[in-house]
């Protein structure tokens, strides 16, 4: 490796770094404005909550490393051309693309390994992460009584309590209100009690003192009990209690590699293939009965006329035609149904690849842009990185919605903002290698200080 190559490399790998650092760090803090509340209320243990946002990791370091070449490509030739160093190695017979080749081949090994990225690690942690996810939706939050409040978040029961002390283990003045039975209500009221939470059991446990249990009969109301007691014990189960970790084999279209995707196209395309045989039947079969065997077999048209009137239709007009309609058509909804499935998978097979790749064609666009932000301002030049940027996602949104609706081919939709965003990339190269002006910076510069001059005088 040349002294240049060297020098190239290492001016990408500090802003690249910094700019992997700050987009994960800002999509993580989205992810923690979005959910830090609904897992912290939920009482869950700090590794869970690590691991909740550790497998966010995955799918945050796929959109990042594409963003951080662009960044970092921005930078690192806008520097080198902000010090004229740009200029002196053209003086000194290095060409542009002297440049610009280790930094597309670096890239492109980029390419390569955030493609086995996006294959082998990030299904899966898509596919733990939405367990995950389910998992705390479905735990119960946290339990906590505040006084002369009345807390009905257990199903069957209403807890009220008048004094908590001992962060909640101790309470004076309780009462709770038990519909669990059909058949009948029980109120308890005790002076004063203890609270813990049986975890393993799933649920909470009070030991009352110095308190009475009021019963009445729901269909017989002149049935009341009422029972005093100096120390009871109350069991009321809390399901959920406990996060509790499930497993699935099943797989959203995000969860699973590109094998799985092929796979599952076959066996879509296995499907259609059977459904459309079956429509094949369908009509043959009713093309048999309107022309019979001894029909078609015969030659001689006047030997056809005659079978006909031996053997009389048995075809049953309309009702059989409105019958063979509805069959086909429920067919064809499964098999357009089949179609819609292949081309989701579609979409995520190309996207599996689409996206590494934008790597090189960010690189392609950075170099020409951090060159001329010479020109225009290393703000300018930033500016247009992101436009650059927001048009690639743009079209890349777009495409996948139009696909998903069958309205473009997932090939054309995934791959068109590399295209696109490509051939630009290509211009600007040509436009640096040549030293053309592709934005009028001077000319627009002296317009506005000849404008803003005019509109002194007057």
């Amino acid at each position: 490796m040349s002294i240049i190559t060297r020098y190239i490399l290492k001016e990408h790998l500090g802003p690249f770094l910094y700019s992997v650092t700050t987009i994960i760090f800002i999509f993580l803090l989205n992810v923690a404005f979005r959910d830090l509340g609904r897992i912290l209320g939920k009482g869950l243990a700090i590794g869970v909550v690590l691991e909740f946002f550790g497998l966010n990791l995955a799918w945050i370091l796929m959109l990042a490393v594409p963003m951080s070449v662009l960044v970092a490509t921005l930078m690192a030739f806008g520097r080198l051309s902000a010090d004229n160093e740009i200029a002196a190695l053209k003086a000194s017979g290095v060409h542009f693309y002297r440049l610009l080749i280790p930094v597309l081949v670096i890239t492109f090994f980029v390419f390569i390994g955030l493609e086995r990225f996006g294959n082998s690690v990030l299904p899966d942690f898509n596919h733990r992460f939405r367990l995950l996810y389910t998992d705390v939706s479905r735990k119960r939050p946290t339990l906590t009584l505040e006084p002369n409040v009345f807390f009905d978040e257990i199903p069957k029961y209403t807890l009220l309590v008048h004094g908590v002390e001992d962060e909640g283990k101790r309470l004076n003045g309780v009462i709770i209100d038990d519909h669990s039975d059909p058949q009948r209500n029980k109120t308890i009221i005790a002076e004063r009690g203890n609270l813990h939470f049986s975890y393993e059991q799933e649920r909470m446990v009070f030991t009352l003192y110095d308190g009475e249990v009021h019963e009445v009969e729901i269909n017989d109301l002149r049935n009341y009990r009422r029972l005093r007691f100096e120390k009871q014990v109350i069991y009321i189960p809390v399901p959920d209690l406990v996060l509790k970790r499930s497993e699935s084999k099943y797989r959203g279209d995000r969860e699973k590699t590109a094998a799985m995707m092929q796979e599952d196209i076959r066996k879509n395309r296995s499907e259609m293939a059977v459904r459309q045989e079956a429509i094949r039947k369908l009509v043959a079969r009713e093309l048999s009965v309107l022309f019979p065997e001894a029909v078609w077999e015969s030659v001689d048209d006047q030997a056809i006329e005659a079978r006909l009137n031996e053997r009389p239709l048995r075809w049953n007009g309309r009702a059989r035609m409105e019958r063979l309609v509805r069959q086909i058509q429920g067919e064809r909804k499964i098999i357009q149904n089949y179609r819609r499935s292949i081309n989701a998978l579609m979409v995520e097979w190309h996207k599996k690849y689409s996206i590494p790749f934008a790597c090189i064609v960010f690189a392609l666009i950075g170099a020409p842009l951090g060159i001329m932000a010479r020109q225009g301002g290393l703000a300018i030049g930033a500016g247009m990185g992101l436009a650059f940027f927001l048009i690639y996602w743009a079209f890349l949104i777009a495409g996948e919605q139009l696909a998903d609706r069958m309205l473009m081919s997932p090939l054309a939709a995934m791959w068109m903002p590399n295209l696109i965003l490509g051939i630009g990339g290509a211009v600007l190269v040509y436009r640096t290698v040549r030293e053309t002006t592709f934005i009028p910076w001077e000319r627009w510069a002296h317009w506005f200080q000849r404008r803003s001059k005019q509109d002194a005088i007057q």
